[in-house]
């Protein structure tokens, strides 16, 4: 039997940004993923390094925390992101009383949004439907996800941190109301092992509900299912969003010679509802129109989906209305001593997460 002292459950961005985090600070990890690193929501979303101006408005708090951690992001992972910035443009068909509270709203978060000649605009982004009404920029980029928590997670061993893929996590010991060790499954050899420790960090991303499931707790994470396309060109140089309450098919982030479109929000039933629709591909296009009336003379290269494990407290709404801001929870509070859970939030706050939740654990460690 192994022994560490925490067990980080998820191989995704927070994940592997605790693993590392907690390597740094000289505490022992292991982290078990049942599946790949990065196979979940943190490959599976449109790259968008957030600027929160998708945010201002409904979410302000979740805004600050993404304008932060962009400029963050840009320095330590600049290998990972491409600096494009981003134009939020309000179409013929987005309500121009949007505008003024927009605007408001991200320099209240912080959010540096400064408006741009419709002329100029439609010469650095030909692409943009001529009848749009007005321009800002922001420093919204890309990110290539995959690679980022990839260097993470070279990192995180680089200090000590161990990672086992492909371990589904199957039971969660407890005695007397403390935890003391988690049982997985190599869903490869079918061997299944048992690692004692004294901490168990869930950060299972849209699995976290079935991972407290094991111990008879509930948390609030609501799988939400977000389709995407991926086009063989990259028909804008910038990052475009609309400039309404975020919605569906809003968005393009470009990624080297292609673009991805962005993206829709229903419930999913269950963690791994990754297929993509046609319904929703068509939904895209149709939306995207307004923003890009040549978008279907480019040729679509696959359309894939992910789920957002959105916090939603009891009472609150779910889907676009949701909270994009994080959420930990100590189970102690419930009568289990050394287990917690994180969940929503965004991958560009990722590394904030990460640094919250050690410092929880580095507090009830004491070191």
């Amino acid at each position: 039997m192994k022994h560490t002292t925490v067990v980080i459950i998820g191989g995704g961005a927070t994940g592997i940004g605790i693993l590392r985090d907690l390597s740094m600070r000289g505490v022992k990890a292991v982290l078990l993923e049942q599946g790949g690193i990065a196979s979940g929501a943190s490959s599976r979303f449109h790259g968008l390094l957030h600027s929160g101006g998708r945010y201002a408005v409904k979410d302000n708090e979740a805004a600050k925390e993404c304008i932060e951690e962009n400029m963050i992001l840009r320095r330590i992972g600049r290998e990972c992101v491409e600096e494009s910035e981003g134009f939020f443009v309000l179409s013929q068909q987005d309500d121009p009383d949007y505008e003024k509270p927009w605007v408001e709203a991200c320099a209240k978060a912080g959010i540096k949004a400064e408006p741009v000649d419709v002329k100029e605009a439609l010469r650095l982004e030909p692409s943009l439907d001529p009848n749009i009404k007005a321009v800002y920029r922001v420093p919204d980029s890309s990110v290539d996800g995959f690679r980022l928590v990839w260097h993470n997670a070279m990192s995180a061993r680089r200090y000590g941190g161990e990672m086992l893929t492909h371990h589904e996590v199957i039971g969660i010991d407890q005695e007397g109301g403390k935890v003391k060790g988690v049982r997985a499954r190599n869903l490869v050899s079918g061997e299944e092992i048992r690692i004692s420790c004294d901490i168990v960090v869930n950060a299972a991303g849209s699995w976290a509900a079935k991972i407290v499931e094991l111990v008879g707790l509930e948390v609030g994470v609501q799988p939400d299912r977000g389709t995407l396309v991926a086009f063989n060109h990259r028909f804008t140089s910038r990052v475009i969003n609309r400039l309404h309450v975020s919605s569906d098919g809003d968005i393009f982030v470009p990624h080297g010679s292609i673009t991805i479109l962005g993206t829709t929000s229903f419930h999913a039933d269950r963690p791994d509802a990754h297929e993509a629709p046609t319904e929703d591909v068509l939904k895209l296009l149709d939306i995207g129109e307004v923003l890009i009336p040549s978008l279907r003379n480019y040729r679509i290269l696959r359309a894939f989906a992910g789920t957002r494990p959105l916090y939603v407290a009891k009472g609150s709404a779910a889907g676009r209305a949701a909270s994009r801001g994080f959420h930990i929870s100590d189970h102690s509070e419930e009568g289990l001593e050394g287990m917690f859970s994180i969940f929503g939030g965004k991958f560009t706050t990722y590394r904030l997460m990460a640094e919250k939740m050690c410092d929880l654990v580095c507090e009830k460690l004491g070191v």
